[in-house]
């Protein structure tokens, strides 16, 4: 279950919303102050939170990990948000919701932030109740709030999570229970880059060890099972030393309808 804040400093209440495991957030920040304490709040809260203290820091070991959420200053020492920005959406097409920390009330700032995709934004000094309120409304709209429908639509694919089957063009694919849940994860997860490890969590419910080829092996069955591949509309990509990819292959065709 994902734990969702409300209320007061005082007062606080927790709901849990279905459809997926405790929230795991990166903290981008220059005070170390600041971030022990948003990393106390968000681990009150029953999430998972690490802090990393410059961009390059986080470029580099960050980005081998899969967040729900990303949060960062926006004067990060050594590189500027901007740059982080643009890494996330333009270089590795990550889709996470992006949170960031201003010190000014600039229009500039957020307008700079708001054009680099960044999600939403809070003044400084972080107010608990209103961190863990931005946070919530982020998930929501990231669709963590509320009930799975029965039915997936991802042409040609089409899932029906009750008898747990996945249909191409209308042909059931024969999968085992792990093939099914990998399949659905991947393609709810679609553009999104998936580390090992969040992959295994998420279906195996445990970390993933270098030597298992149990990840891999599980991908080249759904990848051949499925045909995910270009001219079925998807295809399924490995990350050199960080995970894979599902993409959404457009074809010309889908462009002249557009």
């Amino acid at each position: 279950l994902i734990h969702v804040y409300q209320g007061s400093a005082r007062n606080p209440k927790f709901y849990s919303y279905p459809g997926g495991a405790t929230l795991k957030i990166a903290i981008l920040e220059n005070d170390a102050d600041v971030a022990a304490e948003m990393k106390k709040w968000l681990e009150e809260g029953g999430h998972q939170a690490r802090v990393f203290d410059t961009g390059k820091k986080f470029l580099a070991q960050g980005v081998k990990e899969t967040y729900d959420t990303i949060i960062f200053d926006w004067d990060m020492r050594g590189m500027q948000a901007g740059e982080i920005l643009r890494w996330l959406r333009d270089e590795s097409g990550s889709k996470t919701p992006l949170l960031f920390l201003t010190a000014r009330n600039a229009e500039h700032d957020v307008v700079s932030a708001l054009a680099a995709k960044a999600d939403d934004f809070m003044v400084r000094p972080v107010r608990r109740s209103e961190l863990l309120a931005r946070l919530n409304a982020l998930i929501r709209r990231a669709s963590y709030s509320g009930r799975e429908p029965i039915e997936h639509s991802f042409p040609p694919f089409r899932i029906m999570s009750a008898s747990r089957q996945i249909f191409f063009q209308g042909d059931a694919v024969n999968l085992t229970e792990k093939e099914f849940d990998l399949a659905i994860f991947l393609f709810q997860n679609s553009g999104k880059l998936l580390s090992r490890d969040f992959i295994s969590e998420s279906v195996w419910a445990r970390h993933a060890t270098p030597q298992s080829r149990t990840i891999d092996t599980h991908i080249s069955r759904v990848r051949k099972k499925l045909g995910l591949e270009p001219g079925n509309g998807y295809r399924l990509v490995p990350v050199y030393n960080i995970g894979y990819r599902l993409e959404r292959v457009v074809s010309a065709s889908d462009l002249q309808r557009h």
